[in-house]
């Protein structure tokens, strides 16, 4: 009966291969017939492995186990661990159920100590429990190939043994030969079954498997249900009581007779505590909410991110002190006062958590900063008639790099110029600065130097100088310049290399700004009508060149 069980063992992994077992077949006679056959042989190994188990505990309590009783009690504990794994495996094939469900589960152990460990143990199970399903597919492939790998030594051995017995003739070596080779064939008949269970085992897992997008689906659909809905209520309340507390503040700073007198020393540490008060009761509400629902699994993770913050603030805390002393009003800026921001000047409005600098010159000109922003700032009292910015929409300027035109907008970041013509130009704020415009708007003066010939040095100190500021003044107001004109003055400036040079000096209100050019091109034509007109000699510039005469000798 043994040499046949040996044989249907030998070829139960193709049996198993070919689905013979699947839930499908199961209403057909014939599958139950091939269990049942399955189940007698697994029952036979069992009863061999208890007699075997039996025999060995008689040699260990008999005279003949004496010196041999700690090799014989390892073999009675690895027989025994080998029967209780194949009646387990009987009883799975026999009710085709899942037996770990009546399994008391070992509790989850992490290196780290005892609370942190009742912290994280939800957290780990339920990590466990998401990935149960893969890990129990991946361990029974690889008991498969262990076992097949078992399979061929055993295949060999017991080929091995055949051809021994063939060749032996001492009739005790026969008889352990045989004895022998009842061993292995058992051996092969115990994992050839093994196999056989986990193959059945693996082909039920995967009939099992679901799609991965019903997978998803369900996963998604218990979590709402359950995990979900509690994280929901428990950011909804915690938004509420936000939302709550923050409104009852705006109401204080309104109604409070201490907030109507001004952003006081004592004013903002009320408003300090007040907001740290509203995020200790937020949190507080979150956590009630996890803790009322008995979810511990996010009430752990809540907690975990809490500590996480609270661990990553301990390196902040100098920062964190400086952004106090910030909004107390006693740090380096303060409120009302001048800051220089990428260059520019503000008015520091208001700090706060977002702080407001404010220059009413660049457009709207309001800054929003995170006070992390203004450590590394300082701020002074403001001066009487401040200088907040060199220009305004509407200006027209000059710069050094010879831009001439209208400012039609500037922001904190960008100023733009309509040049003559209509053209525009944009320069970055801070580049716009580097440039010393002259703002043209305000009044402005052109200077405008001529020279005259030397040949009328006894008149070039008081007559033409008279002569020049009549005609120009004349000649200006001609053109339509006479309400722009704010003084004309011509004076003698010095005696240069070929030519007396005069210094002509006009002045003119904010309505020629836009004329500057023009008036520039119109004063140096006045200049030459009024030499042409007196017949006065406009020089050219003469150079002298000195030759050396060299002789040559010659040779």
């Amino acid at each position: 009966m043994k040499k046949l069980a040996f044989l249907f063992v030998l070829f139960l992994p193709f049996i198993l291969s070919s689905n013979a077992f699947s839930d499908d077949s199961f209403d057909k006679p014939e599958a139950y017939q091939e269990k049942i056959r399955t189940l007698g042989f697994l029952l036979e190994s069992i009863i061999d492995v208890s007699e075997r188990i039996s025999a060995t505990q008689k040699i260990l309590q008999g005279p003949s186990g004496l010196g041999r009783e700690k090799r014989l009690r390892e073999e009675i504990g690895e027989l025994s661990i080998k029967l209780r794994g194949m009646e387990e495996s009987f009883e799975q094939l026999a009710t085709d159920v899942d037996l770990l469900a009546f399994k008391e589960k070992k509790k989850a152990t992490v290196d780290w100590n005892q609370e942190l460990q009742e912290l994280l143990g939800p957290v780990l199970r339920e990590v466990k429990k998401m990935t149960s399903h893969p890990r129990e597919l991946e361990k029974l492939r690889g008991k498969i190939d262990v076992y097949r790998i078992q399979m061929e030594v055993t295949r060999r051995a017991i080929e091995n043994l055949s051809l021994i017995q063939s060749h032996a003739k001492n009739p005790k070596l026969i008889a352990s030969l045989n004895d022998l080779m009842e061993m292995w064939q058992n051996r092969h008949l115990e994992i050839n079954t093994q196999m056989g269970i986990a193959i059945q085992r693996l082909e039920n897992r995967l009939e099992k498997k679901r799609p991965i997008s019903e997978t998803i689906q369900e996963l998604l659909q218990m979590f709402f249900k359950s995990r979900g809905r509690n994280l929901f209520v428990a950011l909804f309340a915690f938004g509420i009581v936000w939302v709550l507390l923050h409104y009852l503040h705006k109401l204080i700073r309104t109604f409070s007779p201490f907030h109507k007198k001004g952003r006081s020393y004592y004013v903002r540490i009320f408003d300090m505590l007040y907001m740290v008060l509203t995020i200790v009761v937020s949190i507080l509400v979150l956590l009630g909410v996890l803790y009322s629902f008995g979810d511990w699994v996010l009430l752990s993770l809540a907690v975990i991110f809490i500590l996480g913050v609270g661990w990553a603030s301990k390196q902040a805390l100098p920062k964190f002190w400086g952004q106090v002393t910030l909004m107390l009003n006693f740090g380096s800026v303060r409120e009302g006062e001048v800051v220089i921001y990428r260059g520019i000047p503000f008015e520091m409005s208001r700090i706060n958590i977002y702080s407001e600098l404010v220059n009413k010159k660049l457009g709207d000109g309001i800054v929003r900063l995170h006070i992390k922003d203004l450590l590394g700032l300082r701020s002074r009292p403001p001066f009487e008639n401040e200088p907040w910015f060199p220009s305004e929409c509407g200006d027209w300027v000059r710069l050094n790099d010879g831009t001439y035109g209208k400012v039609t907008a500037q922001t904190p970041d960008l100023v733009e110029i309509e040049l003559i013509g209509g053209a525009g130009k944009t320069y970055k704020t801070t580049d716009y600065l580097t440039q010393s415009p002259v703002n043209l708007s305000s009044g402005f003066r052109i200077p405008v130097t001529f020279g005259i010939d030397y040949g009328h040095q006894a008149i070039i100190t008081q007559d033409i100088p008279n002569i020049f500021e009549q005609s120009i003044t004349e000649g200006l107001v001609a053109c339509g310049y006479a309400d722009s004109i704010v003084k004309i003055a011509v004076q003698f400036k010095e005696a240069g290399l070929s030519s007396l040079d005069v210094v002509v000096l006009a002045d003119f209100n904010k309505k020629a700004a836009s004329r500057y050019t023009i008036l520039e091109r119109t004063i140096n034509r006045l200049c030459v009508d009024a030499c042409n007109h007196n017949h006065w000699v406009i020089p050219f510039q003469q150079v002298t060149l000195h030759m050396a005469e060299s002789t040559a000798k010659n040779s």
